[in-house]
């Protein structure tokens, strides 16, 4: 039969991924990574694949490869910022599935969400994970997706919705965008000078609002280290 699964990538995810799946079926898959130094299309011999790197990374790794092009298997992508259209511009002839892992410590499997419809026989590769639920509307798909996002990519997705929030009544898509550079701009701030106790009425909601912004500065700061250290994970 050959060897069944390849993992692009060898950080978190896709040591994850390759651990689990071999724990559940007794197989150890091919892993590739950069600090390997080998040819990243040698994972094309398996029957499917499974990126565990960002989109940007993936592309800039197999865009324009004739093997991408003429790979049949499956595509299993956890790249979330990769479209299914993306996708198949890359591996044109193989079967692509967005795939979103959800990682819990101390089980051994991963529960996953996939963007559907896939054939059954995609829906039990995966199950070799763990358990699998299936939605077809693309933007439920990345709402779901964040439950099992990193700390990092849902503050993200939270700011930027309170940036959107705050807007939502600006038609002028250019005043839209400067007051998004406003807010990101006064979030800037907060990080970089903390709170100031001035403009709040002592003892009201002002002054106990102002009290906490310290916590939120500190989860802020290790948000955006974390973010560092994952980059710095996703090079090598």
């Amino acid at each position: 039969m050959g060897v069944r699964l390849g993992v692009l990538g060898a950080g978190l995810l896709g040591e994850a991924l390759a651990r689990t799946w071999l724990a559940r079926t007794g197989e150890a898959p091919l892993v590739w990574s950069r600090r390997l130094a080998t040819d990243w299309t040698g994972i094309l011999r398996a029957r499917s694949i499974a990126i565990a790197i960002p989109g940007k990374a993936l592309l800039d790794l197999v865009e324009g490869s004739e093997a991408a092009r003429q790979f049949t298997g499956n595509v299993f992508s956890a790249a979330a910022s990769l479209s299914q259209q993306s996708l198949h511009r890359v591996f044109p002839r193989a079967s692509v599935v967005c795939i979103a892992p959800f990682l819990i410590d101390g089980v051994n499997s991963i529960p996953m969400l996939i963007l559907g419809p896939v054939s059954e026989q995609v829906k039990a590769e995966l199950e070799n994970f763990g358990d699998v639920d299936v939605v077809e509307d693309e933007e439920i798909f990345a709402q779901l997706s964040l439950l099992g996002a990193s700390f990092p990519a849902v503050v993200l997705a939270a700011v930027h919705a309170a940036a959107n929030a705050s807007l939502q009544d600006l038609e002028d898509e250019r005043a839209s965008e400067i007051g998004k550079r406003i807010f990101y701009r006064a979030m800037r701030s907060l990080l970089d000078h903390g709170s100031s106790t001035e403009v709040a009425t002592p003892g009201g909601i002002t002054e106990r609002g102002l009290n906490s912004l310290g916590d939120v500065t500190s989860l802020f700061e290790s948000v955006f280290k974390r973010m560092r250290e994952r980059a710095d994970e996703f090079r090598v």
